[in-house]
Formats: C-alpha cells, sequence, structure tokens
C-alpha cells in the first residue's frame, strides 16, 4: 500500500513538473509571441532604390530615338568601410580608377549614403568583375544609361534627363526614387509614363537580405519622322548661316524654328529648333560651364511653342478668312474679285481731323489688287482697308473685335496644347487688354489706350501681337481642315485629341489653297525661291512674312508652306528670329523641307529675293 502510495505521489509530481513546462512553452511560444515580433521588427533594415530603366523612345518608323540599356556599374557598401580598411580601398580606387579625382575620392567615403555608385564597369571583362567582388566592401549591379541616338538632333522634343529639384520632388512622388527625371521635351511631359518602377535593395546592417529588380518604363511612339527632322534641321542652318553672311548686324543671327505638321491628323513630323543641346551630356552630368554656356544662348528654349514673335503678314489669311465669311472687304468693293488701286500707301483723316498715311512694304504700290493678289504679292494697303471699315463701322460696340474673334478661332492667342511643356500663348491684343496694360504695364500702351491704329497694325500681323511657330502651323491646319484641334507628338493620343468644328466650306478651302499656290509662283513674293522646283511649283503654297521688330533689331523672317494644293498633306512653319525678309530667307529653308517631302532631289537654301 505504501509503495503504491508512494508511485502515486510520484507521477502526480511528473504531472505537475510537465504541466509546468508546458504552461511555460506556452507563454514563449504563444503570450509572448507578440513581443518577439516586436524585437525582430524592430530591428535596422534600410532600403536603397536602384534606378529603373527608362521606356524608350521611337520615331514614326519605330527609329529609336532614346534607349536605356543595362550596364554594369561598381558600386561601394560604405558600412563595410571602417578604420582598418578605408586606405585599402581609397589606394585600390586611386591605382585602378585614375579618372576618380582626390577630391572624389573623399567625396565617397564622407559620403552618409550605404551604397555609392563609382562608375560603369563597362569596359571591363568578365574576370576583372569578378576580382573586384573579392573585395568585400564593392557591389556590382546593372545600371540604366540613357542614350539619345541622333545627339542634338530632336533634343527640344525629346528633352534630358537630371537630378530633380524640390518641386519635382512634389510633382512626381512615385518616380522620384528613379534618382532622374524628365527635364525637358516629352521626357518630361510623360515623365510618369517613362520613368518606370524603381528596383529595391533591403540591407540589414552592412549586408544585403533583399534584392527586387526594377520594372522598366513604358515606351513611347511618336509621330516624329526622324529623317524629315534631320532635314529640317539643316536646312534651318543652312538658312541662319546665309542670314548671317547678307546681312551686316550687330548681334550674330542664331535663333529659329521650324515646325512640320500633318494637317489632317495634327501630327508633329518635324520640330526644329537653334540653338540646341546634346542631351547625351547630361546622363552623367553635366558641368556648371558647359551648363551656363547653353543657357547663355538660350539653347533650352524651344522655340518652335517659346518663341514669342509678331507674325507679319502671315496673319492675313485670318483677315483673308474673315472678307470672305462676312464680305467685309475694302469701301467700295462687294466681293473678292473687285480691286483697288494700290499706289503704295492709304492716307485717311480721323474725325478730330487727324490725317494718317500708312505706307505699304512697295513704295510704289501693287497697282489694282483684289483678295487673291493681295495675298499673292502681300500687299498691306488692302487689309489696312479692311481694317479701316471695321473702324469706321464698329468702333466701341462687340463687332469692333472681330477681327481677334476670327484669330481667337484659329487659336491665335492661346496655348495649342500640344504635349510639351512650357508652352507659351503669345498676345491678341484687343481694346480690353489695352485697357488692363494700362494700369498694369503702362510703358506698353499710349495713354488713350486701344485706337484704329492698333487694328491696322494688327491686321497685318504688327503691334502688340505676337504668336509662336506652333499656333501658326495649327492655325493654318484649322483653316484648311475647318477643325480646331490641339497638334501631338505622342501617336497613342490621336483617339483622344477633341476637335472643335469651325464653319469653313469646301470652296472657301480651294479658294485659300490657288491664293497660296499664286505666292510660290511667277509675280509672288515667293517665286525666286521656289523657282528651282520648277513646273512643281505649281503645286506648291505658301504665305510669306516680314515681321518688324521694336528698336533697331533686323526684322523676324516668316514663311508657311503647303506641300501640294490639290492634296495637301504638311504644313511647313519656318521662322528666323532677326532673319529679314521672309521672301529670302524663310521661304528658301522651307522649300528644302518641302523638296524632301515630296520626294524629289534636295538642293541646298539659297538666299532669295528681298520682297516684304
Amino acid at each position: 500500500m505504501f509503495l503504491r502510495n508512494r508511485f502515486n505521489y510520484l507521477a502526480v509530481f511528473i504531472l505537475f513538473i510537465f504541466s509546468f513546462i508546458l504552461y511555460n512553452l506556452y507563454l514563449l511560444q504563444i503570450i509572448r509571441s507578440d513581443e518577439s515580433i516586436k524585437i525582430i521588427n524592430n530591428q535596422t533594415f534600410d532600403i536603397v532604390y536602384l534606378s529603373a530603366p527608362r521606356g524608350e523612345i521611337y520615331d514614326i518608323n519605330n527609329e529609336k530615338l532614346a534607349t536605356s540599356s543595362l550596364e554594369p556599374h561598381l558600386f561601394i557598401n560604405l558600412r563595410k568601410i571602417n578604420e582598418s580598411n578605408i586606405i585599402q580601398y581609397k589606394q585600390y580606387l586611386r591605382y585602378n580608377f585614375a579618372e576618380i579625382s582626390s577630391i572624389e575620392l573623399d567625396e565617397i567615403f564622407q559620403s552618409k549614403e550605404i551604397l555609392y555608385l563609382i562608375r560603369n564597369i563597362n569596359d571591363l571583362n568578365f574576370t576583372e568583375r569578378q576580382a573586384l567582388l573579392e573585395l568585400d566592401a564593392f557591389e556590382i549591379f546593372d545600371f540604366p544609361i540613357r542614350k539619345y541616338e541622333f545627339n542634338n538632333i530632336a533634343s527640344h522634343v525629346i528633352g534630358y534627363i537630371g537630378k530633380p529639384t524640390q518641386e519635382e520632388y512634389e510633382l512626381y512622388p512615385d518616380t522620384i526614387k528613379n534618382g532622374l527625371v524628365g527635364k525637358s521635351g516629352v521626357e518630361k511631359f510623360y515623365e510618369n509614363k517613362l520613368s518606370g518602377e524603381a528596383g529595391e535593395i533591403v540591407f540589414k546592417d552592412s549586408e544585403i537580405v533583399q534584392f527586387t529588380p526594377p520594372n522598366p518604363g513604358e515606351n513611347l511612339y511618336l509621330s516624329l519622322d526622324i529623317n524629315t527632322q534631320i532635314v529640317s534641321t539643316e536646312s534651318l542652318e543652312q538658312g541662319i548661316l546665309l542670314a548671317n553672311e547678307n546681312f551686316e548686324l550687330e548681334d550674330i543671327i542664331e535663333k529659329g524654328a521650324v515646325v512640320v505638321i500633318e494637317i489632317e491628323t495634327g501630327n508633329v513630323v518635324s520640330m526644329v529648333s537653334l540653338p540646341d543641346f546634346d542631351p547625351n551630356k547630361f546622363v552623367q552630368g553635366i558641368s556648371s560651364f558647359d551648363f551656363n554656356q547653353l543657357n547663355r544662348v538660350q539653347a533650352f528654349n524651344n522655340f518652335a511653342i517659346q518663341g514669342l514673335y509678331p507674325p507679319g503678314s502671315i496673319f492675313k489669311v485670318v483677315a483673308y478668312w474673315l472678307a470672305e465669311n462676312e464680305g467685309l472687304f475694302p469701301e467700295g468693293l462687294e466681293n473678292r474679285s473687285n480691286k483697288i488701286d494700290c499706289d503704295g500707301n492709304l492716307s485717311f483723316s480721323f474725325t478730330d481731323g487727324s490725317q494718317q498715311v500708312y505706307n505699304d512694304w512697295k513704295k510704289d504700290g501693287h497697282g489694282n489688287v483684289n483678295l487673291s493678289s493681295a495675298i499673292q504679292q502681300s500687299c498691306n494697303v488692302y487689309f489696312w482697308d479692311i481694317a479701316l471699315k471695321i473702324w469706321r463701322s464698329y468702333e466701341g460696340n462687340p463687332r469692333e473685335s472681330i477681327l481677334q474673334e476670327y484669330a481667337s478661332n484659329l487659336g491665335f492667342g492661346s496655348l495649342t496644347n500640344i504635349d510639351l511643356p512650357y508652352e507659351k500663348s503669345g498676345v491678341l491684343p484687343d481694346r480690353e487688354l489695352f485697357e488692363e496694360w494700362r494700369i498694369t504695364r503702362p510703358e506698353l500702351v499710349r495713354p488713350e489706350g486701344w485706337l484704329g491704329g492698333d487694328l491696322m497694325n494688327l491686321i497685318i500681323g504688327q503691334g502688340a501681337i505676337t504668336t509662336t511657330p506652333i499656333q501658326v502651323a495649327n492655325a493654318y491646319k484649322t483653316l484648311l481642315t475647318g477643325s480646331n484641334s490641339s497638334p501631338y507628338l505622342n501617336k497613342e493620343l490621336d483617339e483622344t485629341i477633341k476637335y472643335n468644328n469651325l464653319d469653313i466650306d469646301e470652296d472657301f478651302i480651294n479658294f485659300l489653297l490657288n491664293d497660296l499656290n499664286l505666292v510660290t509662283r511667277e509675280g509672288g513674293t515667293a517665286y525666286q525661291a521656289f523657282e528651282v522646283l520648277g513646273n512643281r511649283s505649281n503645286e506648291i503654297g505658301g504665305k510669306t512674312g516680314t515681321a518688324q521688330n521694336p528698336g533697331d533689331k533686323n526684322s523676324t523672317s516668316w514663311f508657311v508652306g503647303i506641300d501640294s494644293i490639290s492634296n495637301p498633306r504638311y504644313i511647313v512653319v519656318t521662322v528666323v528670329e532677326e532673319g529679314g525678309s521672309g521672301s529670302a530667307v524663310a521661304a528658301p529653308i522651307s522649300r528644302r523641307v518641302i523638296q524632301h517631302l515630296i520626294g524629289v532631289e534636295l538642293t541646298p537654301v539659297k538666299f532669295g529675293e528681298i520682297t516684304e
């Protein structure tokens, strides 16, 4: 009995001990698990982001314009650098990478970064790269390198990339981990599309515990034709050179733009702005000196969308449309066929008895001209007469601004909303604007405000009006299609473009095309520029423009060209800042571009006849 009781006590004791152990295991594994997890989570983990390859950029023919290739780069893990090995690594970098200066070496080892990018090691073979990894602090990761295949060509359209500013950190919160952002062109406009998703390298202390590779950005397909872009660039360069050779000016002529758009779609086929730059120089970082040099000559300005110039006579198509649509012809004329006698000036008096005389660019006058020949010869008097009629009939009432309304419907004074950053809207002046300027910018207007003379200036594209080449191209496209829509570069936007349909009938379009054709034929202001084409010039339309600039500056040279009047496909707009006569400089530039578009042999840009 005694033994049996002792056995029972022992069994109870063993059961108690076992229960105690189980309870403590429960506490350890279940109750205290939260605390254990907290301890683990409180361990230091750091994330380093690895840039994603940007999406590639293609032209209309799938020619690569901008690419991102993954290339091996050497990084140093600074958490593995200490007092015992820092001299070893400094000496290694100094002797094996001689291009790294002493200042850069100091910057590397004083950096607060975990991983510091040393350099591209694409030039090292496999054995040499493996030798680097024998040093514990070195890491090799594939890093994307942006390359612009055509250097300066299309630099303003494509843009460049660089380190983000504080403002850009706020603009692109999802892409900023890549370290570089688009600074201009489509690189900036389509930053969110092109940027991709950065990779992640997770560190626990000095060791890499997790690696997530980056995801590349989406590709971008442009309407740009790189071959047309090359021809446009060459033509503009030739024209600017000729302008400098033929005009003895204090300042060198160096600024200009060429825009080519497809009439039916609004596709931008070519967009050139000079001076330009090589975006490849920004990939690895550009020196302050080089950046300032480019900035000094305004190389970053895309004059195709930012250059603000008085349009001169290329604006006369607005009055042409107004005259036809409203029956507003010069005093005494009932239709487009009726003629005035232009003797070189227009004289008239105001109600206060003052006498005004406006002199045409052609001192002896153009003789008998109707609407067609007024466009062909760019007769100022004919259009001044229309402006005078508007002023005398409608001064002070809403129809006083009928010319501005027509211009506004064509997009003057407004952004085209092209898919590029930094576009400017220009100025379309009227009485209301002058009243505003009297208060805010009194140096620009007379105390009397808006007068009849301002309308006279406006109708021939002079005075306070300013516009951009892309606005002009879009305005002419609108006149030839009857629909105002935004020009664009991204082909994928085609289906999303909004159209504002205008009441422009086919008869008017045919009249306009035929009259623009007269400009490039014998008797027209651009005849000499196009006579090299022989009979082919019978198919080409255009309009010259010479816009006076304030002060002692040379005139701005303009030309708008249309490749075919029977089957118009392209509009070519050229502007040369301070380039002088539109017929002498801008017209020959556009002619060479049109030669390319219609598939005939290219001939050099030749300084043309100075007409207007």
